[in-house]
């Protein structure tokens, strides 16, 4: 069980990392305590998320229905992208053979700007 609850916090952290607001803002110099304490209080925030109970340990139970929310949220976040590229190919094929065109693309890219 351990080795699994700190593979998921090491992916959390990384995510975290990766996808915080500040990834497209300049990048300031930053010292190892700045970065500890930032990253902490957000690891902080998401374990009292996961720990349902609040007796702050995470059980199996928790870390299950964490998971859960976890896949369930990607899924729909899928679903919701793939059906803004289908209505996206829709608007693109104008000529509705079911192949886009690099004409149909140009099209597409001169009426957005319009």
């Amino acid at each position: 069980m351990l080795p699994i609850t700190m593979r998921f916090f090491t992916i959390l952290f990384a995510t975290i990392i990766l996808f915080s607001n500040d990834v497209f803002a300049e990048f300031k110099e930053i010292s190892k305590k700045e970065f500890l304490d930032s990253n902490l209080k957000a690891l902080e925030k998401r374990f009292d998320q996961i720990d349902t109970n609040k007796d702050q340990k995470i059980d199996a139970k928790e870390n299950e229905a964490w998971r859960q929310k976890v896949i369930k949220a990607r899924k729909e976040r899928a679903a919701a992208i793939q059906k803004q590229q289908a209505e996206i190919r829709k608007k693109v094929d104008t000529n509705k053979d079911g192949k886009i065109s690099k004409e149909e693309i140009e099209i597409y890219k001169k009426n957005q700007k319009n």
